[in-house]
């Protein structure tokens, strides 16, 4: 723990976090799927904190309700994560276990989907404070995702 104690403070509002009354949202309304999956263009959206290393890293300090964009084509070794709060030791082994864009790749090259999205996008999954990612982030990434033409997004938690 670090000696200014916030790991005791992180450790209080994770624990407040988890047992505080919520608002209660409805259920999102799951589109249908309307083509056949070898015709399908498909994204990944993921909570596991990966972004592009010239980027600007995630806030770990506390609720980072932003978000990054990660080019379809983008490479593996220009890939990292900034999360800090589930064991990512083996996504840094290999990314795909959270972002599992090689996986994507092959599924597109036997011709199983049809397209690969332009973008994905990634979000870092700690966020207590929720009000910004409901109101403007999570919008923003599901608007892109329409004018994308995304038939089907794959979510990954972190």
């Amino acid at each position: 723990m670090a000696k200014d104690g916030k790991g005791i403070i992180e450790k209080i509002i994770g624990k407040a976090v988890e047992i505080r009354p919520s608002k209660h949202y409805d259920a999102p309304v799951i589109a249908p799927v309307k083509k056949n999956l070898k015709e399908s263009r498909v994204a990944i959206v993921t909570t596991a904190g990966v972004h592009l290393k010239e980027d600007d890293p995630f806030d770990t300090t506390g609720s980072d309700p932003t978000y990054r964009v990660v080019p379809g084509d983008a490479k593996m070794e220009d890939l990292m994560i900034t999360h800090g709060h589930y064991d990512d030791s083996q996504a840094h082994l290999d990314i795909n276990v959270v972002f599992p864009i090689d996986r994507l790749r092959e599924l597109k090259e036997e011709g199983v989907i049809g397209s690969i999205a332009e973008n994905f996008y990634t979000f870092r999954g700690y966020i207590p404070k929720t009000r910004p990612l409901i109101k403007k982030s999570a919008p923003e990434v599901a608007k892109a995702l329409v004018k994308d033409q995304v038939d089907i997004a794959i979510l990954t938690p972190g």
